[in-house]
């Protein structure tokens, strides 16, 4: 994995008029990769035009990063050690390592196994996920410190 400067160098070697794919075969890997917190390192080394990475190109990211900085880059946006941010209603992630710029995205939303007596509420307004409908005779364990999101 790149840490957070290399990841800045990367982003201005891009921006110096320099944008390829590395790899001639990113389409054989969908569109899917480019938006997958796993494969960041992988698609900004190899697939950055095929995946709209490049600045200038209409993913909605036109943030630029100059010098050399620590912490976790995340979609062209640098975090520092500890902070936490959510990926719409998708990921939520956390900056582990502010020096090598390693970070960690879980699913924001359980997924439940209920019994077919239950079934999912759509997410409450402001929220992301579903919840639990269970008739009164079902409990629902709720992880410890479950909040709902």
């Amino acid at each position: 994995a790149l840490g957070a400067s290399e990841k800045i160098k990367e982003m201005n070697r891009r921006q110096a008029g320099t944008c390829a794919d590395a790899i001639n075969n990113c389409v054989n890997y969908g569109q899917g990769v480019c938006s997958d917190p796993t494969y960041t390192d992988w698609v900004l080394k190899n697939c950055q035009a095929y995946c709209h990475k490049c600045p200038g190109t209409s993913n909605g990211n036109h943030g630029a990063f100059t010098g050399s900085s620590t912490g976790c880059v995340y979609k062209d946006h640098v975090y520092q050690q500890g902070e936490t941010w959510k990926d719409g209603c998708t990921y939520s992630c956390t900056c582990h390592d502010a020096v090598t710029g390693k970070y960690t995205c879980t699913g924001l939303c359980l997924k439940w196994n209920l019994p077919p007596s239950c079934s999912l509420n759509p997410p409450g307004p402001g929220k992301c996920c579903q919840t639990p409908n269970c008739p009164p005779n079902i409990q629902v364990q709720y992880p410890p410190g479950y909040v709902e999101q």
